[in-house]
């Protein structure tokens, strides 16, 4: 399969933001210095999202990492 680059970039507040729609099965992520960074949302904003199978969040009000699952926002462990 041909790899494709599909992606906007944005520069808000010194920080670059990158967003990707990808419609395959995988997403490869590399890189020797740094983290990934999930989105970090209060409750009441991830709530607000039109939630997918898959997703996940960084939760600011439980200070836990979620991901949507089965209809429903679960915790993926214990943080701290």
């Amino acid at each position: 399969m041909a790899e494709q680059t599909l992606f906007k970039a944005a520069v808000l507040n010194g920080e670059l933001g990158i967003f990707v729609r990808i419609e395959t099965d995988s997403l490869k992520v590399t890189g020797t210095e740094g983290a990934l960074i999930a989105p970090t949302l209060t409750t009441a904003q991830r709530d607000a999202l039109t939630a997918e199978h898959g997703m996940i969040v960084y939760n600011s009000t439980t200070s836990t990492m979620q991901a949507y699952s089965n209809s429903a926002w679960i915790n993926l462990g214990a943080l701290g």
